[in-house]
């Protein structure tokens, strides 16, 4: 059985979920094993924080862990090779190429070793599970997914899935195999915010909807985060049927800045020193986003660094080489990182792993960088009393909605929009940097952001 809730930004999501996994642990008496998903390890922490606020502690038979984690321990590790013959034992989270030759020889080479990389994971699971994938092409094949989803069910009691809209059509099939086979899948989140995979969670729905094993529960559009001052805005993003609602007593303010102001920088740090939301589209100017902990080495490049003549922690040993590496990317041109990085650990590399070398160095913002900001797409799920988002022309453009057809509605900037515009419980500011803009008329700008209510930042 599957169940749908559609709930908009603000509508208290997690705290819900918690509420429904709780008020379940305490009714069941199944010996089986409760799960609640979520996308983010961020994600799976504010889970485990309300529970906890809500309940004491975390009850023995709950399992919080990522979709990824879940997939992988749960299904590809130990049942890829009883449905399609693969053996995988780890997981890699390296960068890979663009070039998609380099690409591909990298997914072979990882998967002779045994290894899946992340990128592959909602798409084996699937095919583990679904007896309709082509790979299990007789009627032999088709009674092991049988039997695997038998064996599922005498383990899994009940699956909650937090911020669905992250899942692609891969991770959402499988789940639907999961409830159309008898065990109970909750599914929570906005398609408003639906970045990655903007018409991922709006096609699937559609699809179950129809399905016995389905119920599309009463959408939410109650907020209690967004002030009714900025929903007046939000909510022309929003789909018809999904106009929000403020629970909010706060009156929300609405403003911009410039930068031509005198104050512009000191504004922007201090928004970001206080740990307020600043926010942009992509790394950009003297913008950037960067975390260095979103990027790895190449699988064999960390495995020769491993094995280099050291007696140190492995593990700790890989993380100090990789943060060397970035700092002097950073610093440096990318050849003397890369050759530092050869002498530092004697290591022998062929053309591609310097192709990727290549672009983990240009992953490095270099020269110019003032500000550390956040991207709009990492502050899903976070909200503060103030959200600064620093305006590129494609933001604006969205912003204004100047010129986008029906075609662009819903796509990925517009669920950008909405998101950014959605994080704020007191104060929303637009960051004018007129670099960024610098093909703007920001007179025309300033008029078209003053006909949606942002008024000057005093």
């Amino acid at each position: 059985m599957i169940e749908v809730q559609i709930a908009g930004a603000g509508a208290g999501k997690t705290y819900g979920l918690a509420e429904s996994l709780i008020d379940h642990i305490k009714a069941c008496t199944s010996h089986k094993k409760t799960y609640a998903l979520t996308y983010t390890n961020s994600a799976t922490a504010k889970i485990e924080q309300e529970i906890i606020k809500q309940y004491g502690f975390i009850p023995s038979n709950l399992c919080i862990q990522t979709v990824h984690s879940f997939l992988l321990n749960e299904i590809i590790y130990p049942f890829s090779s009883f449905t399609l013959g693969d053996v995988y034992n780890d997981a890699s989270i390296m960068m890979l190429p663009s070039n998609a030759g380099f690409k591909n020889w990298h997914l072979k080479r990882l998967k002779d070793k045994n290894i899946i990389h992340a990128e592959s994971v909602y798409n084996i699971a699937k095919q583990i599970v679904d007896e309709t994938n082509s790979k299990h092409n007789n009627k032999a094949k088709k009674a092991k997914v049988r039997r695997l989803l038998a064996i599922l069910d005498s383990c899994f009691d009940k699956i909650f899935i937090d911020e669905v809209q992250d899942l692609d059509k891969d991770a959402l099939r499988f789940f639907e195999v999961l409830g159309s086979n008898d065990i109970d899948v909750y599914m929570i989140g906005d398609p408003k915010q639906a970045i990655k995979f903007p018409q991922a969670l709006d096609t699937f729905v559609e699809k179950v909807s129809a399905e016995n094993y389905t119920t599309i529960l009463p959408i939410n559009n109650q907020t209690r985060r967004v002030p009714t001052e900025i929903l007046a805005v939000s909510n022309s993003f929003c789909y018809e049927d999904q106009q929000q609602e403020s629970l909010s007593e706060v009156v929300g303010e609405l403003m911009y800045i410039e930068s031509t102001d005198g104050r512009y920088d000191e504004l922007l740090t201090n928004y970001i020193d206080t740990k307020q939301l600043v926010c942009i589209d992509k790394k950009n100017g003297r913008y950037t986003t960067s975390s260095k902990h979103k990027y790895a080495f190449p699988r064999e490049i960390e495995e020769m660094i491993r094995d280099s003549n050291h007696k140190k922690d492995k593990t700790l040993f890989v993380k100090a080489a990789f943060t060397d590496f970035m700092d002097d990317a950073i610093k440096e041109d990318n050849n003397r990182a890369i050759k530092k990085l050869i002498a530092r650990h004697l290591l022998t590399l062929n053309r591609q792993y310097f192709a990727q070398l290549h672009e983990l160095c240009n992953s490095c913002t270099k020269n110019n960088v003032q500000f550390k900001v956040q991207s709009i797409d990492s502050i899903k799920g976070l909200d503060a009393d103030t959200c600064v988002i620093i305006l590129s022309s494609s933001i604006l453009k969205y912003l204004t909605q100047n010129g986008i057809g029906k075609a662009s509605r819903f796509n990925k900037e517009w669920k950008r929009v909405y998101v950014a515009l959605t994080r704020a419980k007191k104060r929303l500011v637009l960051a004018l940097d007129h670099d960024l803009l610098a093909k703007e008329d920001m007179a025309a700008v300033k008029d078209s952001i003053g006909a949606l209510g942002f008024v000057y930042h005093d």
